[in-house]
């Protein structure tokens, strides 16, 4: 069983290959760039900022390992939550017309970061591999709001679950163990719970065998259980049935 790695910084590139290699490659589309590839990685160590809402949006991240979460202030000054981001996710694309950073982003655990300047997608990036990263972010985003505006708590729970598994099977890890890297606070501001309705849900499913919680590991005992709470049909997933999960 292969989980994701999270303090622990592996200084190779495989993260990406999942998706067909190097994705800084793959969005500017210009082996010129190689030099650059070498220079542009960075460590953070936790709970720092990699940006903030308001500053210049002059460049995009890739997530090489650990995780990221994006959020924003609202008006009366509550955090909102927008999103996480793992390895072989991108951020950072999201700027107003002035380009600005429309929200911050601040890292749940050390983690290892691929930056890329803006520029380079203006003059040199093939439009077909940026839009499907952008896509697939957007569709994320959509079910957000279709979530939020149609399930329950256990049936958001649930989809987050299920959300991250597919996720850590698309990059080659396991979707059966993994660690949540997220507080439950982050987890309820995003799925618009409350963070004892977090808790309460986790620990019911784990009464009903669905999963297995200790602190912040997961381990997913029931699949499709899991699924069905969550709404989702096992063939849409995209991901085999639970016994040929780990052997991805």
């Amino acid at each position: 069983m292969k989980i994701a790695p999270t303090a622990n910084i592996d200084h190779k590139c495989h993260v990406c290959e999942p998706r067909g290699g190097c994705l800084g490659m793959q969005l500017l589309n210009n082996p010129s760039i190689s030099d650059h590839l070498k220079q542009s990685k960075r460590i953070n160590r936790k709970g720092e900022h990699v940006f903030r809402e308001g500053e210049e949006a002059d460049s995009f991240f890739i997530v090489r390992s650990g995780s990221i979460k994006s959020y924003l202030v609202t008006e009366d000054g509550e955090e909102q939550v927008l999103g996480f981001y793992l390895p072989g996710d991108v951020f950072g694309l999201d700027s107003t017309s002035s380009q600005e950073r429309m929200s911050s982003a601040i890292t749940l655990e050390t983690t290892s970061l691929c930056r890329f300047p803006h520029a380079y997608l203006a003059d040199k990036a093939q439009g077909a591999n940026l839009l499907r990263i952008t896509a697939e972010q957007m569709q994320r985003d959509h079910n957000l709001v279709l979530m939020l505006a149609s399930k329950d708590a256990d049936g958001r729970i649930a989809s987050f679950l299920d959300d991250l598994a597919c996720r850590y099977w698309s990059r080659g890890y396991s979707a059966s163990a993994f660690l949540l890297s997220m507080s439950r606070q982050d987890i309820g501001c995003y799925l618009g719970l409350a963070v004892e309705t977090v808790s309460r849900t986790l620990t019911r499913f784990q009464e009903c065998g669905v999963l297995m919680v200790n602190r912040r590991e997961v381990e997913i005992l029931d699949h499709d259980t899991l699924r069905k709470i969550a709404g989702i049909r096992v063939e849409a997933s995209g991901m085999p049935k639970v016994a040929g999960l780990d052997s991805a």
